[in-house]
């Protein structure tokens, strides 16, 4: 597998699981790339000052900067990544932006269209969804993340339930076209990274 996206909802462990699956491919010696969107580029970072509520945004600004994001994103790190012949891991894709801004069938659609490109050319080969109760994903929250300033926009059982669900209604519009693989994210870390290791056959 050389591009590979772990997904799930705030506080599910996606990261994590990025981090522990690097170690891995750097103790077998294997040329790759962590990265994350948004990404760290000039637009990825207005996203992600948005998301930590320093810079309000509205649903449409977001989807379309998003976007914009991803195809800059694309073309100018994964590309040249993959094409070097490395594997690159991705905390998140273009499924969370149908997560969080598809916030009504108009809206996931507008994301639809505004990805389009992407979709169509630069599909991972395979996705891992960290599935993981929201209510575990908020004590992780307020447990993780001590700065006294953080209000995030996605921080309640409500909000992380229904991005869940967009989640899966992306997932199940693409399932005939993509791969993807659901974990149990309430489980041990340690366990849930056996298992992508498992599941990429790097078990050597």
């Amino acid at each position: 597998m050389k591009f590979i996206v772990i997904e799930g909802i705030d506080g599910s462990g996606k990261s994590t699981q990025v981090r522990l699956l690097a170690q891995r491919l750097e103790k077998m010696g294997l040329p790759h790339m962590i990265t994350r969107q948004p990404s760290d580029n000039a637009v990825g970072k207005v996203m992600r000052a948005a998301t930590d509520a320093k810079l309000p945004l509205e649903n449409e600004t977001m989807a379309l900067l998003v976007a914009a994001d991803r195809y800059q994103h694309v073309h100018h790190e994964i590309i040249p990544a993959l094409n070097a012949g490395k594997t690159v891991i991705c905390d998140r894709y273009y499924y969370s932006s149908f997560a969080f801004q598809g916030i009504d069938a108009d809206a996931f659609a507008r994301v639809e269209a505004y990805n389009a490109l992407v979709m169509a050319h630069n599909k991972p080969d395979i996705t891992f969804f960290l599935d993981t109760m929201p209510e575990e994903c908020i004590r992780r929250i307020h447990a993780h993340r001590t700065d006294s300033d953080y209000s995030g926009l996605y921080d309640s059982v409500v909000q992380l339930t229904a991005i869940r669900e967009r989640y899966m209604a992306i997932f199940d519009q693409l399932q005939n076209e993509e791969r993807f693989v659901f974990l149990n994210g309430n489980e041990d870390e340690a366990i849930i990274a056996e298992k992508i290791v498992a599941t990429l056959h790097l078990e050597k």
